[in-house]
């Protein structure tokens, strides 16, 4: 009995020997792969980021990377990260496929045509160019079925006036949005503030748009019925132009109408990414004209990074012009919070934030919400 143990277990362990990887590396990129295998993008663009980090500029890796970012839909990143990759091996035909298909799903056709035409003048039967090529040529088909999500939160504040006794204002918050089409998102929001004698509920609607693989823009309009200290219209827009797989242009206007005055806003910024690390800078300037032409201006500053686990978490600090019941004040304000996936489908959201608006009131405040995907 001891001797077939012992036979066993050495076979056992010669049969391991041989399944083992060669190593570390190939057992990372069979753990991706493997992610990748049952759809869990986020979980391969972890291990992947790690296998980059120990084995860096590897082109198998970058390209696999690339794959689980535009799988996840995060084409900006794939399609720089498989840039890097084809720098690195510009003959490799699986990145060049790998680079078509993220130019393919961002909806720039032309972009993934121009790097099919690459493979097929190298190895004419490729057969992943091919089945890229009919997919090109094939008109397209009709929009994706809509992906639904709905949010709430709450939030209270703890506000000390210069003046006055202090107060607790609360604000409610409901969300839903939808993706309507390639590159295309609809929310419609509405926010309930309470402060206790005035109560203000104002209503937005947006539309966000991906007009190509280093383009997004927004547009929103926004109302409040009887509006007492929040704005009785506004319009608003925004773009963000990817630069460099490391910086991103950013540009916002708004003109809001308030019950006495008007007032408009433009914020330019720049982003550096650091999207290897999961980590993103974000400066703008905040300028503010009322309606006589009176100009005021202020800064702020944001820093936001993702965890391994999916979790998010940013921090910040400004200090801005800013219009309540049509009276403009300079704000100077701290905040921070994150993100949490507690189940494939269900978010929790949480923040803390500090105001302290000049000549009129301190405010400190939290809230917590969940956000759901359908």
């Amino acid at each position: 009995m001891r001797v077939l143990f012992a036979c066993s277990l050495t076979l056992a362990m010669a049969s391991a020997a041989q399944a083992a990887p060669d190593s570390p590396r190939a057992a990372q990129l069979d753990a991706a792969e493997a992610a990748l295998g049952r759809r869990d993008e986020g979980g391969a663009i972890v291990l992947l980021e790690r296998a980059d980090a120990d084995f860096p500029n590897d082109p198998q890796i970058l390209r696999l990377l690339g794959t689980a970012h535009a799988r996840a839909g995060h084409y900006p990143q794939a399609i720089a990260t498989l840039k890097h990759a084809q720098q690195l091996a510009p003959t490799d035909n699986d990145i060049g496929a790998a680079l078509a298909r993220a130019y393919m799903w961002s909806g720039d056709r032309d972009a993934a045509g121009r790097e099919v035409a690459a493979i097929e003048q190298r190895s004419p039967q490729d057969p992943d160019a091919a089945a890229i090529r009919r997919q090109l040529d094939a008109k397209p088909g009709p929009p994706p079925r809509s992906r639904f999500g709905l949010a709430a939160a709450q939030g209270f504040s703890h506000v000390s006036f210069d003046n006055r006794p202090s107060r607790t204002w609360s604000t409610t918050t409901l969300a839903i949005y939808g993706r309507v089409g390639e590159g295309t998102t609809l929310a419609l929001a509405g926010e309930r503030e309470d402060r206790q004698s005035f109560v203000d509920t104002r209503i937005e609607g947006r539309i966000d748009q991906r007009i190509g693989p280093n383009l997004r823009a927004y547009a929103a309009i926004a109302g409040t019925p009887h509006a007492d200290f929040r704005e009785k219209w506004s319009i608003s827009g925004g773009i963000e132009a990817d630069i460099s797989s490391y910086a991103s242009l950013l540009a916002d206007v708004r003109h809001a109408q308030y019950r006495d005055v008007s007032v408009t806003t433009f914020l330019p910024g720049l982003r550096l990414n650091a999207a290897r690390i999961g980590v993103s800078a974000t400066v703008r300037m905040i300028n503010l004209w009322d309606e006589q032409g009176t100009h005021r201006a202020g800064v702020s500053g944001r820093l936001d990074g993702t965890l391994r686990s999916g979790a998010t978490l940013y921090a910040g600090a400004a200090t801005y012009p800013d219009t309540e019941a049509g009276i403009t004040r300079q704000v100077h304000s701290l905040f921070l919070g994150g993100t949490v996936p507690i189940a494939e489908r269900i978010t929790l959201r949480a923040g803390l934030d500090y105001d302290r608006r000049r000549s009129t009131y301190t405010r400190k405040g939290g809230s917590v919400g969940l956000q759901f995907g359908f």
